[in-house]
């Protein structure tokens, strides 16, 4: 997964996927977005979304949108708005439990693949 990012944050290689039913994302005017499928998630995104932590969830994916678009900053009280109700999204639309695509962040090919605790044996 290393020309992807996480759905919810955009941290690179995102090691795990969450499994949902495709859904209309957001429609403004005209304009409709739509979810299709299921939904990257890095390890950190992936500890908060398996917490049920909605909150600090949408404050991560806030705060990275932030710093990669300073010029949202003065935004920001909608964009938490838009990011919540997107989430919520995601969460109801869910079809299953994470699965582990990828290695931790951090972790380097040389030290070979990791294994969940939901890997058969």
């Amino acid at each position: 997964m290393e020309n992807l990012f996480c759905d919810f944050c955009s941290a690179k290689a995102p090691a795990w996927c969450y499994p949902a039913a495709s859904f209309i994302a957001m429609t403004i005017g005209p304009l409709v977005s739509a979810s299709e499928g299921g939904w990257a998630a890095c390890d950190e995104c992936h500890r908060l979304i398996a917490a049920d932590n909605r909150e600090d969830l949408a404050q991560r994916s806030l705060s990275t949108l932030i710093e990669a678009h300073p010029e949202m900053a003065s935004v920001q009280g909608e964009l938490i708005g838009s990011l919540r109700d997107l989430h919520a999204r995601f969460f109801a639309h869910r079809c299953g439990d994470a699965i582990h695509v990828g290695m931790p962040e951090g972790a380097t090919a040389a030290a070979g693949p990791t294994r969940s605790a939901t890997d058969a044996d």
